[in-house]
């Protein structure tokens, strides 16, 4: 994976255009190649009118004021009778981080418990980067002054890693709280550890804010906008069918099989990888150590303290608490370190590094490169996905609590 030497240097200049939507580096996926246009002249000129308010909610797409734009759109891939039920479904996204590391597991079981019943499920297998830049467009625009046009190219390179998979809900109306309201409390705010305990990005795990399990849209609107990036009208009303059938209570109507759910599963690879900067930096820590030469008195010094993070990086915690204790190990083997430098111990080639690792508060971006630089001095390899977490986690520092004092 190439990630730039300087993040300044490499973060795309991004020019909108005199609308302020389009850009050079964000192509537009428009219906006519993303969306399956039909090429129907008459279907082209027919007038659909405003976008219906119940479709529109607090969104990015909203406050830029393009819901008139995009149900003109879609409104001609769904069928007359379908469209309010949108209102109660829910266009979600498991991301390659939550399939890499089995959080997807418990993403799906808090999902089935708080009620939500599974439409569709879609895996991502032939989407590029640019369905991501679609699929994030209104986030892409300096219209948006909450954008993150200056942190794409470290968010980006997560969608070309591996597949994810798309899933749509239908969510029962609870008086007053739409279900596109239900999934944002569910899932919690981008950054993990700004959640609460009980919300989904915090509880299952999330990394940062760039690896954080799941994106879901904001609206009615923006469900049948990132459905149609990735799959085809005629799937789209056939899971609008499926909500239908269900909310009406037909004979025979279910959610999604999940055989159906396992196969989609399955084409996506998941595994158990551990993606929290805690337990990938421990790794990182751990195969400096075991490579340094004439490193008698470093790895007798630091036994105990590697024992105990090994014992960390195993261990099922809160993301906080885990962090908290990776910070107090560190602290730890900072002052065993300082120790075995003040005793000149030069012929340890890592141990300056090692210091700055034992030291959470002093890790920047900056400190991925260096990591980086002394993997390919020695010769040891980086994993694809450690240096995904090491390099969006290490961007995002200030986004962590700080270390205890």
């Amino acid at each position: 994976m190439n990630f730039p030497v300087s993040q300044n240097s490499s973060t795309p200049a991004v020019c909108d255009s005199s609308d302020g939507m389009a850009s050079p580096i964000l192509p537009d996926l428009s219906a006519r190649n993303t969306l399956n246009w039909s090429g129907d002249p008459l279907l082209e000129k027919q007038p659909f009118g405003p976008c219906p308010p119940y479709l529109i909610e607090d969104s990015y797409l909203a406050e830029l004021g393009q819901g008139d734009a995009v149900w003109a759109t879609v409104r001609r891939h769904i069928p007359e009778a379908l469209i309010t039920r949108l209102k109660e479904c829910v266009f979600v996204m498991l991301k390659p981080d939550a399939l890499q590391s089995g959080r997807h597991k418990e993403v799906l079981s808090e999902f089935a418990r708080a009620g939500c019943f599974l439409l569709y499920a879609h895996t991502t297998l032939s989407a590029s980067e640019r369905h991501f830049e679609e699929l994030y467009k209104y986030n892409l625009t300096i219209r948006n002054e909450h954008n993150m046009i200056g942190a794409w190219w470290i968010n980006s390179p997560l969608y070309s890693i591996s597949p994810s998979v798309a899933l749509m809900f239908w969510i029962p109306p609870q008086g007053e709280i739409t279900a596109h309201q239900q999934v944002k409390h569910l899932k919690g705010p981008a950054n993990p550890f700004h959640g609460s305990p009980g919300e989904l990005r915090r509880k299952a795990g999330g990394t940062n804010r760039a690896l954080n399990l799941m994106h879901a849209s904001d609206d009615p609107i923006s469900t049948a906008r990132e459905f149609l990036i990735f799959d085809s009208p005629t799937r789209l009303t056939a899971a609008l069918q499926r909500a239908d059938n269900l909310a009406q209570g037909k004979k025979d109507s279910a959610p999604l099989s999940n055989e159906s759910l396992r196969e989609q599963l399955f084409l996506a690879g998941p595994e158990e990888r551990r993606l929290d900067l805690p337990s990938v930096l421990i790794g990182v820590k751990s195969r400096l150590r075991a490579t340094e030469e004439f490193s008698e008195p470093l790895h007798e010094a630091t036994a105990d303290l590697y024992r105990r993070y090994r014992e960390l990086s195993t261990e099922h915690m809160d993301i906080i608490a885990r962090w908290e204790r990776f910070c107090e190990l560190s602290n730890d083997e900072r002052l065993v370190l300082e120790k075995l430098a003040a005793e000149q111990l030069a012929t340890v080639e890592c141990l300056p590094l090692l210091r700055h690792l034992a030291t959470p508060a002093d890790y920047r971006y900056k400190t991925f490169e260096e990591i980086r630089v002394e993997f390919t001095r020695r010769d040891v390899s980086l994993d694809p996905w450690d240096e995904l977490a090491l390099a969006t986690s290490l961007y995002y520092h200030d986004s962590f609590p700080l270390p205890p004092a």
